[in-house]
């Protein structure tokens, strides 16, 4: 069964609009997004727009940065002092997937979901309390 967002009064139902002023690459995030959440069964509303903008911002970052990594190499030789230092983009990268996790979360998705172990095998609050 999947998981829905809490319900709030406070927010109305309604689809978010899609700003007008998304670049290409962030209003195709926006579209996949709202499927994916559509699809997931997570209610979004009016009031999720700014969040739903951010995350679409941040992929379509992400995806650009990735497009200069693969394009440039992971890491660079400094012409100066010949020491090989991580591309800028790569370290763009970490910044802009820590941020998407944490709008990601405010749309009400998890990083990891958890299933319930169904088999009798020893954890490690059993051996805790033995």
């Amino acid at each position: 069964m999947p998981r829905t967002v809490k319900s709030d009064v406070n927010l109305k139902p309604g689809a978010p609009l899609k700003p007008a002023n998304l670049s290409p690459r962030a209003a195709a995030e926006w579209d996949r997004l709202i499927s994916e959440l559509a699809a997931s069964q997570i209610q979004v509303t009016a009031a999720h727009r700014s969040a739903l903008s951010l995350a679409s911002t941040i992929a379509a970052d992400i995806a650009a940065a990735w497009q200069t990594v693969q394009a440039d190499g992971q890491y660079q030789v400094n012409a100066k002092t010949g020491a090989i230092t991580e591309h800028p983009a790569g370290k763009k990268l970490d910044a802009l997937r820590r941020d998407y996790i944490k709008v990601l979360v405010m749309l009400g998705l998890r990083t990891a979901v958890a299933t319930p172990d169904t088999k009798n095998e020893s954890t490690l609050e059993d051996f805790l309390n033995a």
